[in-house]
């Protein structure tokens, strides 16, 4: 029996279901991501009263149940830091690079729970006078909210349940889908875009000397080897003037695929939010996150010349607090590079649930234009 307020909202009676339910629900809440759940599966979804059908498919989209079950997991220790070790402890390359995405994504929002100087989380690249500027400001993690024609912030703490939404993130399948956060995230705080965009994670954190925010575009790469091009490319994805763009066997120079909404997406995020003038001309962080093979350092050096600083999410910065659980992470992802990769199951080889879409297909993880 599963209860919130004291309202029993589900009964369950195969035990079995409940792993996966937890796992469905945490990458739901932390990613907005929705598992296509087939057959008897979708039917039991359906019956727990935690979707319904429309169009013949299961669709989730009732929050006093996802809360419910959110609370109920809270109390079997079935919690989003276990959900990271179980899909990162696996060969599967799709499974292991969402969820080493999502690990970046909660320790980021782990790291800034409480204001905290950007540069105990970040290392600054280069001598920039942006990075002087932002280095030794306090940042917090917050959600936004139009309200009007008008931003609203909101502090966020990850491990609390006072949320201004139970969807921390959201997965959008399309460049117009992320366009569309970008101009409202309806109170989430993170923003993990359509593959052709760029990024693998964009968010904002408040700066507490002013209470301007500044945006922040993370590109994540798990990877044994790393070559200076891959490094290149991955710093790429994380600016603004080069999404939805990439390189050609007859042009070495990045090339939009669609100028118009690159414009577009790229007003966004200058409106997004009333946005620190101490981070380029979109108020704009970049950083890559990297593991275990570090970025070139030419790379990074030639890449920090631009418009916006630039910054490594290096990993040794673990809160004393998570110390052990960072260090399990880190094990998981180093042990699972030295598998042999398989393909992820279909639907009809895998018991229970499947990922709506897979994020970016290669081993690199780096995402979007190249």
């Amino acid at each position: 029996m599963i209860e919130f307020s004291g309202v029993i909202l589900i009964s369950i009676a195969e035990s079995d279901l409940l792993p996966i339910l937890a796992d469905f629900v945490l990458e739901y809440t932390f990613t907005g991501k929705i598992r296509g759940l087939n057959g008897p599966r979708g039917d039991s979804m359906v019956e727990f009263g935690l979707s319904r059908f429309k169009k013949q498919a299961a669709q989730t989209d009732e929050p006093l149940a996802i809360l419910a079950l959110v609370t109920f997991f809270e109390r079997e220790k079935l919690t989003l830091a276990r959900y990271l070790t179980r899909n990162l402890d696996t060969s599967d390359v799709g499974f292991r690079g969402i969820a080493f995405e999502a690990f970046g994504a909660y320790h980021l929002a782990r790291a800034f729970d409480v204001p905290r100087l950007l540069s105990e989380v970040f290392e600054f690249v280069g001598g920039k006078r942006a990075n002087e500027r932002l280095q030794d400001e306090a940042a917090k993690l917050v959600t936004l909210e139009k309200v009007g024609d008008e931003f609203q912030t909101t502090p966020l703490q990850i491990k609390t349940r006072c949320r201004s939404s139970h969807v921390l993130g959201r997965s959008p399948s399309m460049v117009d889908d992320t366009l569309e956060w970008l101009q409202n995230p309806r109170g989430s705080a993170f923003c993990f875009p359509a593959n052709t965009i760029g990024p693998d994670l964009i968010f904002v954190l408040r700066l507490i000397s002013d209470d301007m925010v500044l945006r922040v575009c993370v590109q994540s790469i798990h990877t044994q080897t790393l070559s200076p091009q891959d490094s290149e490319k991955a710093i790429r994805t994380t600016g603004p003037s080069t999404f939805l763009s990439q390189k050609t066997k007859d042009n070495n120079s990045p090339t939009c695929s669609d100028p118009s909404m690159q414009e577009k997406l790229e007003q966004a995020i200058k409106n997004f939010g009333i946005g620190t003038k101490k981070a380029g001309r979109c108020g704009l962080l970049q950083v890559v996150f990297s593991h275990p093979s570090p970025l070139d350092s030419n790379a990074l050096e030639e890449a920090a010349k631009g418009s916006h600083p630039l910054a490594i999410f290096p990993i040794r910065f673990l809160e004393p607090r998570d110390s052990d659980l960072g260090q399990t992470f880190l094990s998981l992802a180093n042990l699972a590079l030295q598998r042999p990769d398989r393909k992820r199951m279909s639907s009809d080889e895998i018991e229970g649930a499947r990922l709506k879409r897979q994020r970016r297909g290669t081993d690199t993880g780096i995402g979007g234009s190249m």
